[in-house]
């Protein structure tokens, strides 16, 4: 660094870098405050002197200055990018960090020269860049491989995959799990991209404003969180770069598009958009617990070839033996569960995993085992969607799991006990295709370790106790089957498959913009088993943190349409501020302040409590139905493996609303008569004064 007086940077016709200048305009101050001081010469050297430094140091400036828009320019020209970051890693000593680089440019990049340092250790990149393609470099490729599923495209922290390309690497490159920034320069040592977190120093990076920080409202791990980009809803590209918190996605400035998350494993980049496609297709709706159970005992039966089956928790003995009963047969049969649901793995599982591997099928588990060596992380929070595939000809989703409180098999004459719910049953080619692609995904033990099939000595994942006898009781009286049939439609239909971790929190299309579509006089209908009245930690409100969800129910209800939400009351805790009552009370709070139709009721019509996730939008002569497994939280919409299918039908509209309003009658609901269905009318009669 040149000291006071020292201008030999500043030779006649040499080209400052950036830095370089810096380092001039750093020593004409040291300077100029020396003479201030009167350590310099006789007073007519220092005069002189003094305006020599003056005019320099504005020329600093000024070159300085000029320099960083050219730093900036050529970093917006460049159009490579650090796109994540992966520093407070699973795996003990962390050998799995890495970063992406991702090149936004119509052309591609020659990274030879360029470097990535977090100025203690610098890795010189090699190769090139195709246009919208992306690399991943890591410090050991054996150990990220564990960890992702996938190889990085380069290493630097030794030869641990000889497949996998090394790149040099001078001093320590050492992610800081408590802050720290990586800077790319291209081949003229040019700044191109920064990225600083948690207590990293911005000085000298670029990075403007606070730094950027792994998403955690009490509900997300901060160990292993991958720190990307935000990605631009229509393209899937990252948002512009302004080098601050906010192009990234964990930033906490936005509620739809920021505050998210994403672990190692996750197929975000293939799944980041929603599944929309329009086919001819019969779709059927079955409802629970009139008579679903019925029915998918059927399809299973009618299985010849193949059924795959993902769900949450498996407890009805009953399809236990009827998957096995098929497995037996000759049928492939693949069931894969969550590892570890709430309330745990229970014997009557694993009784039914036995039956199915006895019968030459296989039952697997997510799971997660810090025991391990090295320790295995679930992907996903819990594994939640429930959708099966029988001989890749039918789809089946929906709410429900199959348990006996969601699809009991007792006699329907004198009524039957269970959770309200919706299962789609549909012969759609692209949904069909689509489905099976995230059933692929998800059970690859392959390239995850977090899948651990059922095995008779497993003391977790294996046999239940000896002498262990299943149970098959299930329904009651409580509820008089109101749908005895299911609905049935063919036609051409607009399917929209929308999943979580992946894509369920968009605005232009998924849940979001299928409600937006709802203005003056048009309807959305809400059955869910739960609708948080606000999201981020338990301390927080619904001006900090709102829900989106329930934010864009309001909204829909502030445009003018007819707006209702029923919520579940049998598992509710009044108490919790996050419970359903409580967002009633937030919910009518707002429709009486401020006028607006828009009504929120607790209800069990059916025996045993609402497990529905259903939301009916009837907009401007047309309808669309939203069923799955996605429940309103903001765990369910951020880290879970969640499956919903949106059609756009009226006819699909108008069948699901008679279920919503005969539910909104039996919950002390008032039907509305304009609009409403004819059948509506004796529940009208009965509810009325």
């Amino acid at each position: 660094m040149p000291g006071p007086y020292d201008f030999g940077l500043m030779a006649p016709g040499r080209i400052l870098t950036y830095s370089e200048a810096g380092e001039v305009a750093a020593a004409l101050k040291r300077s100029l405050r020396m003479i201030a001081e009167r350590r310099s010469p006789a007073p007519a050297r220092r005069r002189s002197l003094l305006t020599a430094l003056l005019v320099g140091l504005a020329g600093a400036a000024a070159l300085t200055a000029s320099l960083a828009r050219a730093e900036a320019s050529a970093a917006a020209s460049s159009g490579v990018l650090i796109s994540a970051v992966y520093y407070d890693t699973y795996l003990p000593n962390e050998p799995d960090e890495a970063f992406r680089l991702t090149n936004l440019a119509s052309t591609s990049a020659d990274l030879a020269g360029w470097t990535v340092t977090d100025q203690q250790g610098t890795v010189t990149l090699a190769g090139s860049l195709a246009p919208g393609a992306s690399l991943w470099i890591t410090r050991a490729a054996v150990s990220f491989t564990l960890e992702f599923g996938f190889k990085p495209d380069y290493e630097y922290g030794g030869n641990s995959d000889p497949a996998v390309p090394d790149l040099a690497l001078s001093g320590n490159l050492t992610l800081g799990n408590n802050g720290d920034a990586l800077l790319l320069r291209d081949g003229a040592n040019t700044r191109i991209d920064s990225v600083v977190w948690e207590n990293g120093v911005i000085t000298d990076t670029g990075w403007v404003g606070p730094t950027i920080a792994p998403y955690n409202q009490g509900f997300f791990g901060l160990e292993g969180q991958v720190l990307y980009r935000k990605l631009d809803q229509a393209t899937g590209r990252p948002v512009t770069d302004t080098d601050q918190a906010g192009d990234w996605a964990q930033a906490t400035d936005d509620d739809v598009n920021g505050k998210k998350v994403q672990y190692p494993g996750w197929d975000l980049d293939l799944y980041f958009q929603t599944y929309r496609i329009t086919q001819t297709a019969t779709i059927t709706y079955l409802v629970a617990p009139d008579h679903i159970f019925a029915h998918v005992l059927q399809a299973i039966n009618a299985a010849a070839q193949s059924i795959r089956y993902e769900g949450y928790d498996f407890k009805n003995a009953e399809l236990g033996q009827a998957l096995a009963a098929r497995a037996a047969a000759g049928v492939s049969v693949t069931v894969l569960l969550e590892g570890a649901p709430v309330g745990g793995l229970e014997d009557q599982e694993r009784w039914n995993c036995q039956q199915i591997e006895a019968a030459g099928g296989a039952c697997w588990f997510m799971v997660n085992d810090s025991a391990a060596t090295p320790p295995i992380h679930d992907r996903y929070a819990y594994q939640h969607a429930k959708f099966m595939l029988i001989d890749d000809r039918w789809l089946l989703t929906g709410s429900e799991n199959l348990n006996y409180s969601s699809m009991p098999s007792d006699p329907k004459a004198d009524g039957t006990a269970g959770n309200r719910g919706l299962w789609l049953w549909t012969d759609a080619a692209g949904p069909i295709a689509h489905a099976r692609s995230v059933f692929e995904h998800d059970l690859d033990p392959q390239h995850h370790r977090d899948l651990r099939r059922w095995s008779a000595a497993d003391p977790v994942f294996g046999a239940p106790p000896p002498g262990f006898t299943p149970g098959f009781a299930s329904g009651g009286t409580a509820y008089a089957v109101r749908f005895p049939d299911p609905f049935v439609f063919t036609g051409e239909f607009q399917f929209e498959i929308v999943q979580s971790p992946d894509n369920s929190l968009r605005d232009r299309d998924a849940l979001l913009g299928m409600i937006a579509r709802a203005g003056p006089g048009d309807r959305v209908l809400v059955e869910q088993l739960y609708e948080h009245p606000f999201w981020g930690p338990t301390t927080s409100n619904a001006a900090d943190d709102p829900n989106p969800r329930l934010e864009a129910y309001v909204a829909a209800a502030r445009r003018g349409a007819l707006v209702r939400l029923l919520l579940d009351s049998a598992y509710d805790v009044p108490g919790d501020v996050r419970s359903n009552a409580a967002t009633c009370a937030y919910v009518n709070g707002l429709a009486a302040a401020e006028g607006l139709d828009l009504a929120c009721l607790l209800g069990n019509p059916t025996g045993t409590g609402i497990h529905n996730k259903l939301v009916l939008v009837s907009a401007g002569g047309a309808g669309w139905a939203h069923t799955g497994s996605i429940n309103g939280s903001e765990n369910s919409s951020k880290q879970n493996r969640e499956l919903a299918v949106q059609v756009r039908s009226m006819a699909v509209y108008t069948a699901l609303a008679d279920v919503f309003w005969w539910d909104w009658a039996l919950s002390g609901g008032v039907v509305p008569v304009t609009g409403g269905p004819a059948l509506y009318l004796p529940l009208i009669l009965r509810s009325g004064p």
